[in-house]
C-alpha cells in the first residue's frame, strides 16, 4: 500500500489503496460503491453550506482587499514562523525588529541565537524561534546555495506544501500562508481558530487543525479561500468567540450547527452589536519595515 506521508493533507497528496482479493468481491464493490457515493454527497452538501456561509460573511464584512503579496517565500516563511503562539500586533512588532537589526537573511543566519532571541522576544517563544530560524536558514543554504525561496515559485501547491513541512517547526498552516500570502496560491489555510469554527459551523466534524485543512480545501468556493480565510478569522474576534460567542447578533445563526447557539443567543440578545474586526495587524498585510 502507498501511502502519502502523515505530514502531507490527503486533499493534495492522493492516497493510492492496494486492493485485496478479499474487496474484489460483488458484496464488497458494493459496498464500496455505496460508502463513495455517501461520502461525494456529504461533500456536495458540505460545498453548498461552505458557499452559503462565504456569501453571508462577504455581505456581512465585505470582501477583504487582498493586499501586497509578500513577493520574497522565505521573508514569508519567517514571518510566518514569527506568527506562531502569539497575536499579529506582536508578531508584527517582532517582524520590523528583526528586520531593522539584521537587514538581511545572510545577518541573521549568523547573528548569535540570543541575540536573535532578544530582537524577537515580543513575539513570545523567543528561544525556540530563534533556533528554528537559524536552523531553517542552515538548511536552505546548503540545499539552494543561497538564502533564497523563489524556486517554490515554479513548484504545484502539493510540492511547494512537501517541501516547507519538512522543515522543523513547519506545519501545514505556516506552508499553506506561503502558499496564499507569497505565492497567490488558491489555498485555505487552518489554525486552531479556523478549526474551531469550521466544526462549531457544522462545515466539518474534524478533530484538529490539519484535519480541517484536508476536509476543507474541496469545500472553500474556486477563487475564495483567501477572503473567506480573512472573513472566517475577523467573525470569529467579533463574533464567534470560543468563550462567549455572541449568537444573538450573528448573521450565521440559521446555517449554524452550535447545539447551544439557542442559550448563547438569550444571553447576548441585548448585547451591543458587535464592530467588525479589522485587518490593520493581520497576519502579512502590514509587514514592511518604516
Amino acid at each position: 500500500m502507498v501511502t502519502r506521508p502523515d505530514s502531507i493533507p490527503g486533499s493534495i497528496f492522493v492516497r493510492c489503496v492496494s486492493v485485496t482479493s478479499a474487496s474484489r468481491g460483488p458484496l464488497n464493490n458494493k459496498s464500496n460503491s455505496n460508502v463513495s457515493r455517501s461520502a461525494k454527497t456529504a461533500r456536495d452538501v458540505g460545498a453548498r453550506k461552505t458557499r452559503r456561509v462565504a456569501a453571508e460573511l462577504e455581505e456581512f464584512l465585505n470582501v477583504p482587499v487582498k493586499p501586497r503579496r509578500l513577493e520574497s517565500p522565505l521573508d514569508c516563511l519567517i514571518a510566518t514562523l514569527l506568527s506562531q503562539n502569539t497575536n499579529d500586533r506582536n508578531s508584527h512588532r517582532a517582524w520590523v525588529t528583526l528586520r531593522k537589526r539584521y537587514p538581511t537573511w545572510e545577518r541573521v543566519a549568523s547573528a548569535p541565537t540570543n541575540s536573535l532571541a532578544k530582537a524577537i522576544e515580543v513575539g513570545g517563544l523567543k528561544n525556540q524561534k530563534a533556533r528554528r530560524i537559524k536552523q531553517i536558514l542552515r538548511g536552505i543554504k546548503k540545499q539552494v546555495g543561497k538564502y533564497d525561496l523563489d524556486k517554490l515559485k515554479r513548484k504545484s501547491d502539493g510540492e511547494v506544501l512537501e517541501y516547507l513541512t519538512s522543515m522543523e517547526g513547519v506545519g501545514v498552516k505556516t506552508a499553506a500562508c506561503v502558499l496564499v500570502f507569497s505565492l497567490g496560491r488558491d489555498v485555505f489555510p487552518v489554525d486552531t481558530h479556523i478549526h474551531r469554527l469550521c466544526n462549531r459551523l457544522g462545515l466539518v466534524r474534524t478533530k484538529n487543525a490539519e484535519e480541517t485543512f484536508d476536509a476543507m480545501q474541496p469545500l472553500v468556493p474556486e477563487g475564495k479561500a483567501y477572503s473567506f480565510h480573512i472573513n472566517l478569522i475577523r467573525f470569529g474576534r467579533s463574533v464567534c468567540k470560543a468563550q462567549n460567542p455572541l449568537c444573538g447578533k450573528c448573521p450565521l445563526f440559521d446555517l449554524c450547527s452550535f447545539p447551544v447557539k439557542e442559550h448563547f443567543a438569550q444571553k447576548t440578545a441585548r448585547t451591543p452589536t458587535p464592530e467588525r474586526a479589522g485587518t490593520d495587524f493581520m497576519i502579512l498585510h502590514n509587514l514592511s519595515v518604516s
